[in-house]
């Protein structure tokens, strides 16, 4: 039985890109994910809360049916013009990504 995998990115925002902007950029590449690779289950968009609103880290959640399926999106999103412009509001030096082995025992 396969274990779904969640892929966590951390990433920041390019300054001058608002809130509103980066959701509605979000929500195109959520869309090209569920059309374009199968094994793709949910994502999760967050933001990382603080007292004094200074940071702006925000945290991806993506599940996926298997790291197979990660893996392809990782290697034909980038590809789509919904990756292309989503990346462009986000900081590169700032992101990280790495992948969590679901337990379904629950």
């Amino acid at each position: 039985m396969n274990k779904n995998i969640i892929e966590v990115v951390t990433f920041q925002v390019k300054n001058g890109v608002s809130e509103t902007q980066l959701l509605e950029l979000s929500h195109a590449f959520g869309d090209a994910l569920k059309r374009e690779i199968d094994g793709f289950i949910k994502r999760s968009l967050t933001k990382k809360y603080t007292e004094d609103k200074i940071e702006d880290q925000w945290i991806e959640l993506i599940w996926w049916d298997s790291m197979e399926s990660a893996q392809i999106a990782l290697e034909k999103m980038p590809k789509t013009i919904e990756f292309q412009e989503y990346a462009s509001a986000l900081k590169d030096d700032d992101s990280e990504i790495f992948y969590l082995e679901e337990n379904q025992n629950n």
